[in-house]
């Protein structure tokens, strides 16, 4: 037979499972067996009373003050709290006790006449009632055999040494038939036993494997939803410099830009960005091959006051549109950073093209650069109508949106600013908001401050 299982809370859940399934079973068992008790004691008490007062007396106190009680108290526990963990000794003590009363009562009458047949007694009584009982209710193994033994070896010695010489005639025939009851009920048990904990195990280990097929199917989905979800940040990061470009190549186009330096500086810009989306796309290609979804950051000292410059050049066709007018504050001199520039022009695209897309038709947008003792500030600020404050936590989440619309039908995906943080983190630094509705918003990031003699 199996021995209790090895894997932790598999023995635990089976015993329970094992005696909880069966209690209804054993209350119509225990049930019945009161019944049969009252209804043959009452019986003998009708038929039998008249001729044998006294030995009919002895018999009904068997009955009902040792077998009736020891059912009534087996019966009561099955709905007491806590009764899978007690049912199986619960279970084999009370039929010992069950089978004790009965064997007394006939033990009593074979001393009280020679000539009874204790054989046709003791199997009409107790070893029958043992019998339903360990075939009925649920018993642990080694349960099982101490009440095989309390309840049928025990008694068979008790009769041995009491009723000698007068059981004598009796003792092959009795003997044989117990000793063959007791084993073949502790055989039964045993493959019982050995079978139940066979489909457990079998249950439990399909059990498992769906358990883990479905952790299998949730991280495939994930993955899947991480996929989608990379792939709308590429597009996202990508879609900014984009549109610098065909600004731009507009403008030459249309010949809108006659001056030769503004040429220069239109075809400077397009090349620029052109480099910058290349990079983009090896990066984004360097992180799903290593199995990851961010970019690394190769972090070098950077003067955000001349991204801010640069991202205003790079805007500033796109303002134009709207008549945004769009500046450069506290950019005159350096501040040095700790970052990646790439990394640090993406934030700066998201957070101005953000601003001027939800900021009305002619308001300014300014970029203003500052530093204090450790970290370097870059903040984006317009005259737009400003974000409640209760929205202003989930801003930074993907595909976290404000009830605020684009003011000139441009498309909003809700990933800018989950980029933003998930990028500045990567670099060391951290963002925010300050917004009032009403009077406008200012997004920033914060980035370790460099030195200007430090190393890269």
């Amino acid at each position: 037979m199996r021995g209790r299982f090895v894997k932790a809370g598999w023995e635990e859940r089976f015993q329970e499972e094992r005696m909880l399934g069966a209690r209804t079973r054993s209350r119509v068992l225990i049930f019945t067996g009161l019944m049969l008790v009252g209804i043959f004691g009452l019986i003998e008490g009708l038929y039998s009373a008249p001729v044998a007062p006294a030995f009919i007396g002895r018999m009904l106190h068997y009955r009902f003050f040792c077998v009736v009680p020891a059912w009534l108290c087996l019966f009561a526990a099955t709905f007491l709290p806590g009764y899978a963990r007690r049912a199986s000794a619960l279970n084999a003590g009370f039929t010992v006790l069950v089978c004790w009363g009965l064997t007394l009562m006939i033990w009593d009458r074979g001393m009280g006449n020679p000539g009874y047949q204790v054989s046709d007694g003791l199997f009409s009584g107790s070893v029958f009632v043992f019998l339903i009982s360990a075939l009925t209710l649920p018993m642990r193994f080694p349960a099982l055999v101490a009440a095989a033994v309390g309840s049928l070896l025990v008694p068979l010695g008790w009769f041995y040494f009491t009723l000698m010489p007068r059981f004598a005639s009796q003792l092959v025939f009795v003997s044989s038939a117990v000793i063959g009851a007791a084993v073949a009920v502790v055989a039964l048990g045993w493959y019982r036993e050995r079978g139940e904990r066979t489909m457990f195990a079998q249950r439990e280990t399909v059990r498992e494997l769906a358990a883990e097929l479905d952790t299998a199917n949730r991280t495939l989905a994930e993955l899947n939803a991480e996929q989608a979800e990379f792939m709308a940040i590429a597009a996202h990061d990508l879609r900014a410099p984009l549109a610098a470009v065909r600004g731009f190549a507009e403008l030459l186009a249309e010949d809108r830009l006659v001056e030769p330096e503004a040429r220069r500086r239109a075809l400077q810009q397009i090349q620029n960005e052109s480099a910058r989306m290349l990079a983009l796309v090896t990066d984004y290609l360097g992180a799903q091959a290593a199995g990851g979804q961010a970019q690394p950051a190769r972090l070098a000292r950077t003067d955000l006051a001349a991204a801010a410059r640069a991202a205003v050049e790079r805007y500033a066709p796109v303002a134009a549109t709207k008549a945004q007018p769009l500046v450069a504050t506290g950019a005159a001199q350096p501040v040095w950073a700790r970052a990646d520039g790439v990394l640090l022009a993406q934030i700066t695209d998201n957070l101005v093209s953000n601003a001027l897309k939800f900021s009305p038709h002619g308001r300014s947008v300014r970029i203003e650069v500052s530093a204090t003792d450790k970290m370097a500030r870059l903040a984006i600020v317009d005259e737009g109508p400003g974000i409640a404050a209760e929205e202003q936590a989930g801003l930074f989440k993907k595909f976290g949106r404000a009830s605020t619309r684009p003011t000139g039908g441009e498309a909003s995906h809700g990933l800018g600013l989950a980029v933003v943080k998930r990028l500045a983190e990567a670099m060391g630094g951290r963002v925010g908001c300050t917004s009032a509705l009403g009077q406008g918003s200012s997004f920033w990031i914060e980035l370790p401050q460099e030195g200007e003699g430090a190393a890269a």
